[in-house]
């Protein structure tokens, strides 16, 4: 049956009126609730203030009883009171302390309590009775300290001993602290009796503290298995924490051993020396690292431009490597550590030769055996972080000389390898060369290429500089201009040229006209020392210096005294000649004091950037440093003058027809050969 929707419509009117009433009539019920029950509240709040009223007549009667009194009058009406107090606060609290009566007057406010969760007002008593107990506690002993405590004194054995009695103070302090906690599960008949017992017991408590404190020993050192011992040794972590800090106290030690106001006539030079080479040029140390040198032949060694202290040496591939060695490797040296190298860089090429990086102390430059130039940084691994690919425009011959050239704004790296390959470096782009040039020996009749194994560039020169080559020839080569490549040729050696090095330009050269004179020194496999003036385009050399036995590997001039400059050879002699004094023979010779036993060539040799120390490198991995007198190091001013004059008054030598060989006596600065001989050809028996 379907009802009208008039019908429908009244109906659910009717229903919403209904509810809208019954919903009026429960509110206010329940605001008549809420006032009966607040007028309840406040009557009771008025019973208590009378309770309040009742205390404090009572204690003004307590008051004035003491007053007319006697002592027992007194405590009796003194444990009334407190009798009548424990009682009032009993019925204040619904609870029965000192035997009170179960009724009370504010069991309306019991009720009213009653109300909330019973759980709630359980653990409310127990804690109200508790605050109770504990502010009827009586006030503890202090805490009385030594002497160490209660004066300033200064020093590790004072400081201590006062820290060890703050903190036992601190635990016997907690150990006889109240906790509430604790004291729910005890009697609560009284409170003063119940604080006396936890007095004792915290006592009690605190003398077995200090006794345990006092049989307490220093406990057993743990010593660590081997397999413990051999786990810490392999950590990354301990090895770098082990390999910095041993190199910080190496350093620190040997640093004492440097001395160079050390008088040099000790005897430091080989024994057919004389007093004279001992008083200027003395063997100080020797560099060795089994590891990494021993076997290896030194193919380079340089100088720091930044400390006085570091070097580097360059090394090539072991005689009988094992599988774990690799092919090449560089490392840096310090002064202060014999026996172990400051950093170590390896190769997967026999290193011929390296170099400083002279704007950034972290970097440095190797030219290797396979063609390849690698970039080694001492904030990276020992491996290179680059290296040169193998192209048609770079390297594929082994890398002989290499030298960084320009300024820290526009530098460049220019190397050159044995197949007449001179190729120009950006160091930030070691992908391809910037420039690459062919040399050729203009002078052979088929232009054959110029196998350079030397390359020394003039102070501040970026464009010009001199090789040495295979075929005894020293070439001086031009990178840009109209001519490129080999523009003059000096010919005068008759074995390959090892080493080629311009005269440095100093300040006190240049005001006596020196920077007009550019020389060059040249030592070969043919016994001799010449020396070229370059910039004037002699073809024949000024001085030939002969008195050798054996092959000179190396010559370098010193970076101070214009008149002096080292050699090595063969035999194992390390020589320093001064143009100043003599044109024939060296000031100072000298070996190593182990050179008796074995003679091994020198290969290298380079003067530090004071021109106090001279390092050199033999063909079995030995570093060698000696230290010269200030006589030789430290140039007057008369030097300078005295040197330029002495090279004005040389002329170049006029060579021999080549039948009889060599160089006639009969030139003006000719060396005699007395002493040598000469056989029927011309040269040496």
């Amino acid at each position: 049956m379907v009802l009208p929707r008039a019908s429908c419509t009244g109906r659910a009117v009717l229903i919403g009126r209904t509810l809208t009433g019954a919903m009026a009539s429960v509110a206010d019920a329940d605001i008549e609730a809420l006032k009966r029950e607040r007028e309840e509240k406040n009557r009771q709040v008025m019973e208590k203030r009378k309770q309040v009223e009742e205390l404090k007549l009572r204690r003004a009667q307590r008051t004035a009883s003491k007053q007319s009194s006697g002592a027992h009058g007194d405590r009796r009406a003194s444990m009334d009171l407190n009798k009548s107090v424990d009682d009032l606060l009993a019925d204040m609290l619904g609870g029965a302390i000192g035997g009170s009566s179960p009724a009370s007057p504010v069991r309306p406010l019991q009720e009213l309590a009653r109300s909330g969760s019973r759980s709630k007002k359980q653990d409310a008593r127990v804690f109200q009775t508790d605050r109770v107990a504990t502010v009827s506690m009586e006030p503890q002993q202090g805490d009385v300290y030594d002497k160490s405590i209660q004066t300033e004194t200064v020093g590790p054995t004072a400081t201590a001993a006062a820290s060890n009695a703050l903190l036992k103070a601190a635990e016997r302090a907690r150990n006889r602290a109240f906790k509430p906690e604790q004291s729910a599960g005890r009697p609560t008949g009284h409170p003063n009796r119940t604080v006396a017992a936890e007095k004792n017991s915290d006592a009690k408590a605190a003398e077995e503290e200090d006794t345990k404190a006092a049989e307490k020993q220093v406990p057993e050192k743990k010593e660590l298995t081997p397999e413990e011992k051999k786990e810490i040794m392999e950590h990354p972590d301990f090895k770098s924490f082990f390999k910095r800090t041993t190199l910080l106290v190496e350093r620190t030690l040997g640093q004492e051993e440097w001395d160079f106001a050390a008088d040099f006539s000790g005897g430091a030079c080989g024994e057919d020396s004389g007093d004279k080479d001992r008083e200027r040029l003395k063997h100080v140390d020797d560099y060795l690292e089994e590891r990494w040198t021993l076997g290896r032949t030194v193919a380079d060694a340089r100088f720091s431009p930044h400390r006085n202290e570091i070097f580097l040496a360059a090394y090539g591939q072991k005689a009988n490597p094992s599988l774990s060695d690799p092919d090449g490797c560089m490392l840096v040296w310090n002064l202060a550590m014999r026996s172990r190298p400051e950093m170590a860089f390896s190769s997967q090429s026999a290193v011929l030769c390296a170099h400083f990086h002279r704007f950034n102390p972290s970097l440095f430059f190797g030219g290797t055996y396979s063609g390849g130039i690698v970039l080694w940084d001492a904030r990276a691994k020992s491996g290179p972080v680059s290296r040169t690919p193998l192209s048609a425009k770079g390297h594929s011959h082994p890398v002989q000389a290499m030298q960084q050239v320009g300024t820290q704004n526009a530098t460049n790296l220019v190397t050159a390898s044995n197949d007449g390959r001179l190729c120009v470096w950006s160091l930030a782009m070691l992908v391809h060369p910037q420039e690459s040039i062919d040399l050729k020996n203009e002078k052979s009749s088929n232009r054959r290429d110029l196998a350079v194994m030397s390359m020394s560039f003039p102070e501040n020169e970026t464009n010009i500089l001199y090789v040495g080559a295979e075929d005894g020839s020293v070439c001086q080569v031009h990178i840009h201009g109209n001519k490129v490549g080999v523009t003059e040729s000096y010919d005068g050696h008759e074995g390959p040229v090892t080493a080629v090095d311009v005269h440095p330009v100093s300040s006190q050269a240049g005001e006596e006209g020196g920077g007009a004179v550019e020389l060059a020194l040249s030592c070969s496999f043919d016994w001799s020392v010449k020396l070229w003036m370059a910039k004037k385009q002699c073809q024949s050399p000024l001085l030939v210096l002969d008195s050798f036995e054996d092959y000179v590997y190396d010559v370098r001039w010193h970076p101070h005294n214009p008149g002096v400059f080292c050699s090595v050879d063969g035999e194992g002699h390390v020589d320093i000649w001064n143009l100043n004094q003599d044109f024939e023979s060296p000031v100072v010779r000298c070996e190593r004091p182990t050179q008796s036993q074995q003679k091994l060539a020198l290969n290298r040799c380079c003067w530090s950037a004071d021109g106090r120390r001279l390092a050199t490198g033999d063909s079995e991995g030995n570093l060698s440093v000696y230290a010269l007198d200030k006589s030789l190091a430290n140039p007057r001013q008369e030097d300078f003058s005295l040197f330029q004059e002495r090279i004005r008054n040389l002329q170049p030598i006029v060579p021999r027809a080549r039948d009889l060989g060599g160089y006639g006596v009969d030139s003006r600065y000719g060396i005699s050969r007395g002493g040598y001989g000469l056989d029927s050809g011309g040269g040496r028996y």
